[in-house]
């Protein structure tokens, strides 16, 4: 009997895809109770994270690859904003909604739909409920570090000033990030195990839609400016690191655009 690669394929989907729509309704019950102040918020917080998590570990298997990104970016929105209010659990419902329309659709949206759906996207600290084109424009600063106090203490700093953030401790998963989301600005580590935030700056450099995208190395070794490209910033971590930190997104122009 010949094994038919395609049937078992499609029937691998067709589960990921029911499996995905289960974990979306378990999600608008954990936010329905966590928004009502039901049941005991950790918990269903904690399952909602290993859900949506769930998800977008295995969309881009199956060759959907916008819903792997908007499931990361709902991660970025969980991450910047430290506890949600009201306001905030009616966002994490849109991001929902836009997943489970991806997940329905089964496929990858054309380019020019995939580019509304990342922008109408909300963050963390937006001022307005609704969605549309009234909000004022998205700044995304993308931040390249391991998990950790000072990276949180970056996020709920720059969430709190009105930028858009989205975070990864994995240098190549931040080329993909870049070249997706074509944030504003790029803040990495330098230590890294696989790459360092130096390489990462050059393979940036190297590619044409990166190259011009503002990059800032954020690290306490005697790094210099020569083992950068042109171009690129050292914020040195130590006392004056918020300070710093303010300056450079000040001098490339970032809080002019919020």
């Amino acid at each position: 009997m010949q094994f038919d690669l395609e049937a078992a394929l499609s029937r691998l989907k067709q589960d990921f895809i029911e499996g995905s729509l289960e974990k979306l309704d378990g999600i608008d019950e954990i936010i329905d109770n966590i928004y009502n102040d039901r049941g005991e918020r950790g918990d269903q917080f904690f399952q909602l994270q290993r859900d949506v998590h769930s998800i977008k570990g295995s969309a881009g298997t199956h060759g959907m690859h916008l819903l792997t990104l908007v499931a990361h970016r709902l991660e970025d929105f969980l991450e910047a904003a430290p506890r949600l209010n009201q306001e905030q659990w009616r966002a994490v419902q849109f991001f929902i909604d836009e997943m489970r329309a991806l997940v329905d659709m089964g496929r990858e949206p054309p380019e020019s739909e995939r580019e509304i759906i990342l922008a109408r996207l909300p963050h963390a600290q937006e001022e307005t409920t609704e969605f549309s084109d009234q909000k004022k424009k998205k700044v995304t600063v993308l931040v390249v570090m391991p998990p950790g106090v000072q990276r949180k203490l970056i996020g709920q700093e720059l969430a709190a000033c009105g930028f858009d953030l989205s975070f990864t401790d994995r240098p190549v998963e931040a080329i993909r990030l870049i070249m997706d989301l074509q944030p504003d600005a790029v803040l990495s580590n330098q230590e890294f195990r696989n790459m360092t935030g130096i390489e990462l700056a050059k393979v940036l450099q190297d590619i044409k839609l990166t190259k011009e995208t503002p990059f800032a190395l954020l690290t306490s070794s005697d790094v210099t400016l020569d083992d950068l490209p042109a171009g690129s910033h050292i914020i040195k971590k130590g006392e004056t690191f918020d300070t710093d930190l303010t300056d450079y997104l000040v001098d490339i122009g970032l809080f002019g655009r919020l």
